[in-house]
């Protein structure tokens, strides 16, 4: 089953709503804090951060200005957008690239956030075994776990808190409050691809499993932040 915004046919406006949004909520309320605090501690391979699976921007755009791990941010996506940026440091255009096929440089840094859950295990196995084989390092980072309470969370957020939160969405969108209150099909598609993407996600444990052999490069790992722990696949360069 795929989330709505994973087919070509799903209106890119809806899209944009939706990953808006997502970005919103996620940067306001520090979710990937603890993610933050980790990568400070290490020394990155490249000065530069190549976010994949970019959306609106955001996380990845908080992450950048806040750890000061990294120099310039770039960003990718299947279904690009452009960012109204006024930074000289960010990327101002989403390129067009499906992680499946696009090509991985060596000694880059790449950053997934909250969208590896989209992908099957089968796909799952191969971008991280194409990006070890490239010489690149990655941090993909989920937010989701298979449970009872991150689905209760995400149900509330994409219902009540999207309700209450959606006038603050940057950038301000009359058309975006228009389905979000007069006609709410944007409350839809946010809590129908939100309970998708529960039913899809995997455990620290199954990431285990599934990269058991692959190399002892690959470190799956949980990280406590608050009520919203985080689950960090670091792909290292092999030293």
């Amino acid at each position: 089953m795929k989330e709505l915004e994973d087919h070509e046919y799903f209106p890119s406006v809806l899209r944009n709503f939706q990953t808006d949004y997502i970005g919103f909520v996620v940067s306001a309320f520090k979710v990937y804090n603890a993610f933050i605090q980790h990568i400070k501690t290490i020394a990155m391979p490249s000065p530069i951060m190549s976010d994949l699976c970019s959306g609106s921007g955001e996380p990845a755009i908080s992450i950048f200005r806040e750890s000061n791990c990294f120099k310039y941010l770039t960003f990718s996506d299947k279904y690009p957008n452009e960012l109204g940026l006024c930074d000289n440091n960010i990327s101002y255009k989403i390129e067009r690239a499906d992680v499946i096929t696009m090509e991985f440089k060596p000694h880059k840094c790449y950053t997934m956030f909250n969208a590896f859950h989209h992908f099957t295990d089968e796909d799952k196995l191969f971008i991280t075994q194409r990006i070890q084989a490239s010489g690149a390092a990655a941090f993909i980072v989920e937010i989701l776990e298979p449970t009872i309470t991150c689905m209760l969370k995400v149900l509330f957020t994409s219902t009540l808190g999207s309700l209450l939160l959606m006038p603050f969405v940057k950038p301000f969108s009359i058309t975006r409050l228009f389905f979000t209150y007069i006609i709410p099909i944007n409350v839809f598609t946010i809590t129908f691809d939100g309970v998708v993407s529960v039913f899809k996600s995997r455990s620290a444990d199954h990431y285990r499993k599934l990269f058991t052999g692959c190399s002892d490069t690959i470190e799956v790992f949980r990280l406590k932040n608050g009520i919203s722990p985080l689950i960090v696949i670091q792909i290292n360069i092999p030293t």
